[in-house]
């Protein structure tokens, strides 16, 4: 089922430093011509490795979008597709009048303890009534290691080898010469943290 995901909130700060970059690219720490260059590279490789592997670096908020509860092979589970999970801030839906509201935290549990992790029904409780419109339903959660030191040193050493072969082949094709987008190395250590997304197959029952 389509879903939507927004960040409400970035991370406060990239899981590689520049000095680090530096070092993996072999460059002295005084030499200053590239390090806007690589400052982008350590981006865009933390975003490339969250995006393959599902997951969050460090601490980071998303709203994630649904036009109706889940009701898969009796799965009544709100998946959230970003690991590891830290809290849910709150669940929001718009009722059969239009108005939006706040669903108490006593109605649901969070499970944290998954990979991915989700928002589950607590016992008795049932989804409320919604308005049947697309988004109707947003929940706000926090995702991600913590801090910069808490990732794992695998995910970091596949950023780092992302962050070099971008910098040594700074075209996408190179004349005489065999290259790849993403090093073997780099898929090899995001493969084993992959957070697959079967999970989201909610059926079309609306409620």
């Amino acid at each position: 089922m389509p879903y939507g995901l927004t960040l409400a909130s970035a991370p406060a700060s990239e899981p590689l430093t520049l000095a680090e970059a530096k070092k993996q690219v072999e460059l002295a720490t005084e030499y200053t011509a590239h390090d806007e260059h690589l400052l982008r590279l350590v981006t865009a490789a933390r975003q490339y490795a969250e995006e393959y592997t599902g997951r969050a670096f460090v601490t980071q908020t998303w709203d994630f979008t649904l036009d109706k509860w889940p009701m898969a092979k009796g799965d009544h589970t709100i998946w959230l597709p970003k690991a590891p999970l830290q809290s849910v801030t709150y669940v929001k839906y718009y009722d059969g009048d239009g108005m939006q509201q706040t669903w108490n935290s006593s109605n649901y549990i969070v499970r944290s303890n998954r990979q991915p992790g989700g928002v589950s029904l607590a016992y008795d409780a049932k989804w409320p009534t919604i308005r049947y419109q697309p988004d109707s339903i947003v929940v706000r959660f926090v995702a991600g290691y913590g801090a910069r030191t808490s990732i794992p040193e695998a995910l970091k050493a596949a950023m780092l080898l992302l962050v070099a072969h971008w910098f040594e082949h700074r075209e996408e094709v190179a004349v005489g010469s065999t290259t790849t987008q993403i090093p073997m190395a780099a898929q090899s250590l995001l493969d084993q943290w992959r957070v697959g997304d079967e999970f989201l197959a909610y059926s079309d029952e609306v409620l």
